[in-house]
C-alpha cells in the first residue's frame, strides 16, 4: 500500500477500510517513525540569516566613491624574456561591484600612487 507517507489518520482509514488492526493507531506510529522518507517529508528547511547589507552598497552614490583595493604580485607574463614578472593592483567599486585592474612592475608605495 503506498499512501506516499500521509499521517497516521489517512493510513488508517485506508486500512481500516479493509482490515481492523488492534492498536492501529500506535502500529501506524511505530512504522512511519521508523521511515525514513516520512521523517524527511515532516522537517522544516532551515531559515538562512542574512547580514545586513553594507550602508555603501544600498545608498546611490557615484561609481568608485567607495574603493577596495588589493595587490597580487609575482604574476609571470609571456614576454620576449622569460622571467619577466609583474604585479596588479585591483580597484573595487563597492556600490556597482566594478573591477578596476592596473599593472604594476612591483609592490612598492610608488608605484601604487603612480596606478591610483
Amino acid at each position: 500500500m503506498r499512501l506516499h507517507h500521509l499521517g497516521t489518520k489517512i493510513v488508517l482509514s485506508e486500512l481500516r477500510s479493509d482490515f481492523w488492526i488492534l492498536r492501529g493507531r500506535q502500529a501506524i506510529n511505530k512504522v512511519l517513525h521508523k521511515c525514513l522518507p516520512f521523517k524527511l517529508s515532516k522537517l522544516e528547511c532551515g531559515n538562512q540569516i542574512e547580514s545586513p547589507l553594507p550602508s555603501e552598497s544600498v545608498t546611490p552614490s557615484l561609481p568608485f566613491s567607495t574603493t577596495g583595493i588589493d595587490f597580487a604580485g609575482s604574476l609571470y607574463v609571456r614576454n620576449k624574456s622569460p622571467s619577466d614578472t609583474t604585479c596588479i593592483a585591483l580597484f573595487t567599486c563597492a556600490t556597482t561591484r566594478t573591477l578596476h585592474i592596473e599593472r604594476v612592475s612591483d609592490l612598492s608605495t610608488d608605484k601604487f600612487l603612480l596606478a591610483f
